[in-house]
């Protein structure tokens, strides 16, 4: 009966596991966007203009992630304002920007605010902006994602894309869908790189 007991509880658990790891990320929101053309773990999508509020990190990779996440959290939770909460969305964003180990992390806001309606923050660390309709390459990935795993990504990716008539424009983002309690094989994880058509010159 002990031995029993302790299945049922493990079986539980793992149950527990798997509806926070795997179903509940599938229920948020996320930007809109349409395949337009998938390759196996490669997709190239163009997403519709959506809201994010964004922080400016410093630092490697993750320790850039870890920190800009705060904030966020505490911005979406109401914890130093007074107005309404806002739910949270999936995925967590990071890009790379021109200045050496400078790091963007965002949310994206839920599609029911406008820049006008959104509430605003009180960390004058945090700006919110529109982001633009963009046409993105993506490689698709479960694992950890480690700052070494994200780049190897992104020159898969970038191999991908100069298999087709399109060229880059800017950096990398990363997008994360997952809690970090998330076992690594469950996690989600994307490379996406802004890219426009070339003309076919044949």
């Amino acid at each position: 009966m002990p031995l029993l007991s302790a299945v049922i509880l493990l079986l539980a658990i793992l149950l527990i596991g798997f509806l926070v790891w795997i179903l509940i990320p599938k229920f948020l929101e996320s930007p809109a966007y349409q395949i337009e053309l998938s390759d196996s773990k490669f997709q190239l999508r163009r997403y519709e203009s959506f809201i994010t509020t964004q922080v400016g990190m410093s630092g490697k990779q993750n320790e850039a992630l870890r920190n800009g996440f705060r904030p966020l959290v505490r911005f979406i939770g109401a914890k130093e304002r007074s107005s309404e909460k806002i739910s949270m969305t999936v995925p967590v964003m990071q890009e790379k920007t021109f200045l050496e180990s400078n790091w963007l992390v965002s949310f994206p806001m839920p599609s029911k605010y406008t820049l006008d309606n959104l509430p605003k923050p009180t960390d004058v660390n945090l700006n919110q902006i529109r982001v633009p309709e963009k046409l993105m390459a993506v490689i698709k990935f479960n694992g950890r994602a480690t700052e070494g795993l994200l780049e190897k990504k992104e020159i898969d990716l970038r191999k991908w894309i100069s298999t087709k008539d399109l060229s880059v424009v800017g950096l990398a983002h990363y997008y994360f869908y997952n809690d970090p309690t998330t076992p690594g094989i469950f996690r989600r994880n994307e490379v996406l790189l802004e890219v426009r058509s070339e003309p076919n010159l044949n």
